[in-house]
């Protein structure tokens, strides 16, 4: 193992960057020069000539570098920054509510696992206390977690209307530059209470810069990274999507910078129409029901995506006569997708399934696609009679046999009909094996 332990090496690290960003203040503050690159060979000598710093590579065993420093599953790393993209009313604020206290509470209740236990901060700049408070009872009643759980290791704070700066523009002598203010405070708190998660909801109201502008939006992310990294701890920015249609992390309200920044980016959606139709969820409840997709890599589909409900939980405060019901609130719990009892089936059985379609209804006739007009010629209903499953299960396996092309479609001379007409036909190449 190497001589520096790791938070000795994240320490050296850190008093580095504060030497370095020291640097460039005096730099800026003698006349706006920069500092010089400085080339530091094996001797020891530097030479001169630019903005950075480099340095021979250590090239040190694989076998002695410490892990990535995972908190949360593979959404929060200490050091990183993680946005949460979602559109009003999904249930963003409700999930980063529940990651914070299952991280405070150390209980993986989202099935996610939890790596290390760290005290978190949850920083809300839209609503005040109160309603912070009653999405905190919501989560401990949902998921059964107790007071001595959470305390001194849940910090929250609304800011109390004097708001949260972090980068805002500024202007001196020298002109425009991005100035932040509240940058030295923030990361000063995180360090006395020890703060391994901070939650910022929402990031847009962390900084006066202009949203659509990627370069501003460079420098009010680029806070929060050295923030992550002065502090060890992790950053999890709730952030909104434009308005229209949610097809993935590009759909994140302002420039890319943004999300191009973070270290993981997630997408949250709420089900659509198609989804409620392929797991028996009706059109009216399919709201209360999201996915969470990590948006930097492939979306899964959707009886693999991760789902949770947004439950309302009635907090039993009833004491006011005024208001006698008390309040519901929403708090997100895990959700599992109905199991397609297809997908499991023999692959002897579903061969077989296959040479009836093949063959078709009758001598010389092919089963049909569509269910319209003679369903005993849909070709999903050898399924249906073959394992006792409803349409909307075989309709599921049909639909993705003819995307995989397992399943496809030909035209051809229909007997009785005497005229031509189209029919399933079977890839013999493609079977399952």
């Amino acid at each position: 193992m190497p001589a520096d332990t790791l938070d000795e090496l994240i320490e050296a690290g850190r008093r580095q960057e504060e030497e370095r960003q020291a640097e460039i203040k005096r730099a800026y503050d003698a006349g706006g020069t920069r500092p010089k690159l400085k080339v530091v060979s094996d001797n020891g000598d530097q030479k001169t000539n630019g903005k950075l710093v480099l340095r021979p590579a250590r090239l040190p065993d694989p076998e002695t570098l410490h892990p990535r420093p995972w908190l949360y599953g593979t959404q929060l790393i200490r050091g990183y920054v993680t946005v949460l993209v979602a559109p009003g009313g999904t249930g963003k604020s409700a999930y980063a509510m529940a990651v914070a206290m299952s991280l405070a509470s150390r209980r993986p209740f989202l099935l996610d696992h939890i790596f290390a236990p760290v005290n978190v901060a949850y920083i809300n700049l839209d609503d005040p206390m109160d309603e912070l408070e009653r999405r905190v009872a919501a989560v401990m009643l949902a998921h059964k977690i107790r007071r001595e759980d959470l305390e001194g290791r849940l910090f929250l704070e609304d800011c109390d209307g004097h708001g949260l700066t972090l980068a805002a523009p500024a202007r001196d002598e020298n002109g425009f530059y991005v100035a932040n203010p509240d940058e030295a405070a923030l990361t000063e708190l995180i360090r006395d209470s020890n703060i391994g998660l901070i939650v910022c909801d929402p990031f847009a109201e962390s900084h006066t810069l202009e949203e659509n502008s990627n370069p501003q939006m460079i420098q009010a992310a680029a806070v929060w990274r050295r923030i992550a990294r002065a502090t060890n701890c992790a950053v999890l920015l709730v952030h909104h999507v434009r308005k229209g249609e949610t097809t993935g992390i590009d759909a994140a309200r302002g420039a890319k910078a943004v999300t191009d920044s973070a270290r993981v980016g997630l997408l949250m959606s709420t089900m659509s129409a198609a989804e409620a139709e392929e797991f028996g969820i009706q059109d009216d409840d399919r709201l209360a029901y999201v996915r969470l997709d990590d948006a930097k890599r492939n979306m899964a589909a959707a009886a693999k995506a991760r789902w949770f409900h947004l439950r309302s939980i009635k907090l039993g405060n009833t004491f006011d006569p005024t208001y006698p019901n008390g309040d519901s609130v929403g708090a997100i719990v895990t959700w599992q997708p109905p199991d397609n009892e297809l997908e499991k089936a023999p692959t002897t059985e579903l061969n077989t399934v296959l040479d009836a379609i093949k063959d078709g209804p009758t001598p010389g006739v092919l089963y049909t696609r569509s269910r319209r007009g003679d369903s005993s010629r849909w070709c999903g209903q050898v399924l249906c009679e073959a394992f006792q499953v409803q349409d909307k299960q075989a309709a599921k396996m049909t639909d993705a046999w003819f995307r995989s092309g397992l399943l496809y479609e030909i035209e051809y001379f229909h007997p009785k009909w005497r005229r031509k007409t189209k029919g399933v036909a079977v890839r013999d190449h493609e079977r399952p094996t």
